[in-house]
Parts: C-alpha cells; structure tokens; sequence
C-alpha cells in the first residue's frame, strides 16, 4: 500500500532524521518531533511563516510548489527549493533545513531585493520585486483547493503538477537594481490587536504582501487610552521597529468608537495622525461577531457556506458578490454547542477502537474534560456495537445485557432518569456520555442538514462549506460525516479552519483602506431570518420527522 511505505526526512541543520509514512504532513511531523518551525496560524496555511528549504538526498526532483506555494512565496524562493512546511506532503526521502536562511544571510529571502522608499518620494508607488499589481495575499478557498483525502481532513494528497506560464514567470523575475542605500523589507503595514495585558502587533510588508514579523507588547494600558491619550505615535516607535509606516489597522475587542456598521457584524472608525492613516475595527453588538467577519475573507470567491461552530447563530453565504447573512437565532440555540466544545486543561483526545482505554492530552494526569472529536469517535463506536440507535438514543444497559461484552456493559449508567456511558471513570474522575450531548448532537444534524439544504435550493449551489471554530481539532470534519451530521454529499467540498482569525486582517493592506477592500468584493447584503422563513421551517420540519419516525 502507498501509504503504508516509509521515507527519511533528514533535518540538517541538526543533524537527526525522522521516519514519516508516505502522506504524513511536513508541517505536522515536525511539530510531532518538537523542532521549532514559525507559524502564526498553526499549519493553517494562512501566514505563510512556516517556510523551509528542501532538497532531495541523490540530487532528485522534490515535490512540485502548490497553489499556496506559488501564491505566497517569491519566485527564486520555490526556485532555490523553499516550500510552505504546511502545504508539503511527504512521498520521498527528502532534507529539510528549517533555519538555513536565518544562519547563512540573517536575512529572510522573502523580502530581498526591496528598494528603500526615499523619504522625497514616498508618495511614488515602487513595485517590489517579484510581485505584480494585481498579485494579491488570499486565503480564499478557491486558491488554496488542493486534492484531499476523502478519509482524513489532516493528511492531503499529492498536489497537481506546477507547469508556470512563461510571461508570468518573466513578469515576476523583474529585478530592482540594487545600492548601498537600499534596506531589505520595507514595511507599510501595522496591525495592532487588543489581547488581555497586552498589545499583539502584526507588521505587514508589501513587497511579500505578507506578514514580515510579529510580537506582543505588554503593557496594561488598553489601546482604547492610548488613543484618546494622543500617544498612538509614541507608542508604536518605543515599541515595534517598522521604518516608512503608512497605516495603522486596529483591532478592538469590544465597542468603543463611534463608526459605521458594516454587515452587522462590525463597526468601523477612522482617523488620521498626520500622514499616518488609522483604521479601527470593532465587534458590533456582539464579541464574536468580528471573529466572524474576520474569517468571511476566506470566502470572497466561489460560493460559499461558511459555518461557525463557536458562533451557530449566524452562518453566511456568498455569491456573485452578494453577501447572504442567515440568521438562525432561536433555531440554534437549543443545540447548546458550547457545551461540547468546551474543553478543560487535560481532556481526553483519543479513546481506543475497542472502548477500553483512552488517551489524555498529558497522560501523568486526571482528564478534566473530553474533546469534540473523541466523543464523536466514541458515539461512531457505540453506534457499530449497538448502544446508539440512528437517531442518537443511548439504550439502556437492560437491553444490552445480551448483546455486549461485560467490560462495556459496566461503564453503562443511569442518573436522574437519564442514561450515560462512562468514557472515563476513576476516583472522583467522571467524564461521560449522556443522552442529553447525545440531544444536542441530533439537534446539530438537523440543524446543518436543513441548512445546507435550503441553501443550495434557495439560494443556489454549494461550491464548498467552510467549517470555523477557535479550536483546533483533528479529524472534526470526518467524524461529523461519519455520523451523518454532515451531509455525505458534501465530504469532497467541505473544509475545516481553526485558530484566531485576527490575522487575515492583514489582506486589507492589499486595498487603500478596510471600506474599500470591503465594497470591491461584497456588492449586496442580505438578511434571512432563518427561524421567519417559512421554507427553511417547512425543510426543517421534514427532516425532524424523518430522524424520529
């Protein structure tokens, strides 16, 4: 079997190497093995950060660049074998050296040949080399769509082969001639984001149209008072080095400002401090809803249903540069989804095929909690031995005496007329299955069954479902499909995020300001209240019937 064959990954600048099987994920794998690897998105392919230098060991041919590859990375980059680690799939004996542009240059490659503006000229717009004007910065999921493997959202198959155009590559190779005068990475770009006891900073530089570094600044003052202190300027020079800076995007984490409200979802504030222009965004009557504006700049191309886990309430649809915001208040409240995806410091993450044991995030300590993922692995199991019917009810052990084994059968209970099944029980250790999670998992289907459904009817065809939660968790996406609270149909179009989306603010960098970014990609907005709306109840209704008949 393919997958079963096994390659060495050399890592030279330390001199260990690693058996993976072919497929595992370049990213994953060193994360597994503690070698430190830069990443502001976790492996999401979102920040580009995670690039290493990759060869073969007899002088052979390594993978291909993906479409990310291509996108984010210069071209002598891919050229001289510089691959996103993220987007890396493992298929042969390859080295990896994870820091030779830190130790051999000091320099990062991605920002060299960036000329220095002239403080006389900087109004005169300079084309970097290697970018072209319309190139731009996106992790939209049209991009990014690769060959996945219908059985693990985790591990993806091999990329389709790079054949560059011709006059793109000529276009891109454009050089910018070089003095004494010239400084690598010339950033005009700062994001600032509110985080408690401190301030994150992002530095954005446009000649990678990318995140170039990034830090935290602690300090208990909240930007909110560096603001109306007039110390904004101050600020940003005794704390970030950032030369010839044209704009500030600043992130709160609650309303402060008057401004103006985009989608509902956000309110909108600007100002200026000399020449230096300052953009702040805030969540508009609700914390999460600019995590949720934030994560809807991954789906400005294609049609796309994007469904937040942490933020059920409100799902969102786009197409044609119509902004479709389907409210279902009151239809997802009764799901109670937070429940389930909290978890505490130690939770269970894994539990045996055969129920038997399970597997703790640190395993010298008493779980607290159960991750989404393993309880949805647990019910698939109850599921094949009998104890959980279709419609997600926990039998009772009296009708499993005959049917189950006796190391199964003790870990069934009842308390307070409800049924439960111990996943972990030790001490005063307790973490269960009760039929009421059982309860809200059905509510769950029902609710994105009729979902998807009224959307490609209503409103029209699905090209991919966008699944947003803060949390990473792996193998969510197949579990769900394994047990139909996902629609089968959509196993090949639906993709999972994790992971604070406050970065991909940094696409606004790429349009004169946030208004206009939005207003070139977002031409209608649209409100259907979900629970109003006499089709999606009529669906919802059907459905309904048909899990309980």
């Amino acid at each position: 079997m393919l997958f079963n064959k096994k390659y060495n990954v050399t890592i030279k600048n330390r001199n260990i190497t690693l058996e993976a099987k072919s497929g595992t994920n370049l990213y994953k794998l060193l994360k597994e093995n503690n070698i430190p690897v830069s990443s502001l998105c976790d492996g999401n392919g979102q920040c580009g950060k995670c690039k290493v230098r990759i060869s073969s060991p007899g002088g052979g041919e390594i993978n291909k660049p993906t479409k990310k590859d291509r996108l984010i990375l210069a071209l002598m980059n891919l050229e001289n074998g510089y691959r996103l680690a993220c987007e890396y799939i493992i298929r042969s004996d390859i080295i990896v050296d994870t820091e030779e542009w830190n130790v051999s240059s000091g320099k990062d490659p991605d920002i060299l040949g960036v000329k220095k503006k002239n403080k006389e000229t900087a109004e005169e717009e300079q084309k970097p080399a290697g970018v072209t004007e319309e190139k731009e910065y996106s992790t939209s999921e049209e991009d990014y769509e690769s060959e996945e493997s219908s059985e693990s959202q985790s591990q993806s198959e091999p990329h389709t082969d790079y054949e560059p155009d011709i006059a793109e590559d000529e276009e891109k190779t454009s050089s910018v001639e070089e003095d004494e005068d010239q400084t690598y990475g010339v950033r005009d770009g700062l994001l600032l984001i509110q985080y408690p006891g401190g301030v994150k900073y992002y530095v954005y530089a446009a000649g990678i149209n990318n995140i170039a570094s990034e830090g935290l600044v602690k300090i208990n003052e909240p930007l909110t008072d560096i603001i109306d202190n007039n110390i904004l300027s101050d600020f940003i020079h005794d704390n970030i080095d950032i030369p010839d800076l044209d704009r500030v995007i600043i992130i709160l984490d609650k309303e402060y400002f008057n401004g103006e409200i985009f989608f509902k979802l956000i309110n909108y504030h600007s100002f200026e401090i000399g020449t230096l222009k300052c953009e702040v965004l805030q969540p508009y009557s609700y914390p999460k809803n600019l995590l949720t504006f934030l994560r809807l700049l991954n789906s400005v191309n294609g049609q796309n249903l994007q469904v937040a886990l942490d933020n059920l309430r409100f799902s969102y649809f786009l197409k044609d540069g119509i902004f479709y915001f389907l409210n279902s208040a009151y239809v997802s409240d009764t799901i109670n989804i937070d429940r389930l995806l909290t978890t505490g410091k130690n939770p269970v993450i894994d539990v045996a095929d055969d129920l038997t044991h399970v597997t703790m995030k640190d395993d010298l300590k008493e779980p607290d909690s159960i991750a989404l993922p393993a309880l949805l692995k647990t019910i698939k199991i109850l599921m094949r031995i009998g104890a959980v019917d279709n419609n997600f009810v926990l039998k009772d052990r009296n009708e499993l005496v005959d049917e189950l084994k006796l190391e199964h059968l003790v870990k069934f209970s009842k308390r307070n007329e409800g049924n439960m099944f111990y996943i972990y029980r030790k001490k005063d250790v307790e973490i269960f299955l009760s039929q009421q999670m059982l309860d809200q998992l059905r509510e769950l289907k029902i609710y994105l069954m009729t979902l998807t459904d009224f959307v490609q009817k209503e409103l029209g065809n699905i090209d991919n479902i966008i699944i947003q939660n803060l949390t990473h968790y792996d193998y969510l996406v197949n579990n769900l499909f394994d047990l139909s609270i996902l629609p089968k149909y959509y196993s090949k179009k639906t993709k999972f995020y994790s992971g604070d989306p406050t970065i991909l603010a940094s696409k606004f960098f790429t349009e004169q300001d946030v208004k206009t970014f939005i207003e070139s990609r977002i031409s209608d907005l649209r409100e259907i209240e979900l629970y109003k709306n006499e089709e999606f109840n009529k669906r919802y209704d059907k459905i309904e019937r048909k899990l309980t008949s």
